[in-house]
C-alpha cells in the first residue's frame, strides 16, 4: 500500500493527475522521469568525460576540474586552512586551476608538446 501511495505522490510531482494517466495510452516511465527530472542544460565539456578514451583516474581529474573541485591551495584557503599558496611546479604564482593547468610554465610546455 505505501508503494502505491508513493508512486501517486511521484504522479502528482510530475504534474499528472489520475485522469491524465488513465487517459494516457502511449505514457511510459521515461516520460514520467523526465518529467520529474526537469530540465538540465549540457555542458559543454560533456563530450570530453564522457567519450574520453583515457584511464579512469584522467577522467576523474577532469571532471573535478571541469566542475572547480579540485583541491588546490586557493581552494583550502577559501575554507579557512592556512597553507602556502605559492605553486609547487613554478614558485612563481599562487596555486590555483587555472594556473596549474594553464598559466603554469610547466603546463604551458606540456600543452604544447602534446598539441604536437
Amino acid at each position: 500500500m505505501r508503494k502505491i501511495v508513493k508512486a501517486k505522490e511521484s504522479f502528482e510531482a510530475a504534474g499528472y493527475n489520475y485522469e491524465d494517466i488513465r487517459r494516457k495510452r502511449d505514457c511510459s516511465i521515461k516520460q514520467i522521469y523526465h518529467k520529474l527530472r526537469g530540465d538540465f542544460s549540457k555542458v559543454s565539456w560533456r563530450s570530453l568525460v564522457c567519450n574520453n578514451a583515457g584511464c579512469p583516474r584522467w577522467i576523474f581529474m577532469l571532471t573535478m576540474v571541469a566542475n572547480g573541485r579540485l583541491y588546490t591551495k586557493d581552494r583550502l584557503l577559501k575554507w579557512g586552512i592556512q597553507t602556502d599558496q605559492a605553486c609547487l611546479l613554478c614558485k612563481q604564482a599562487n596555486e590555483s586551476i587555472q594556473h596549474i593547468f594553464f598559466e603554469c610554465q610547466y603546463a604551458t610546455e606540456l600543452w604544447k608538446r602534446l598539441l604536437k
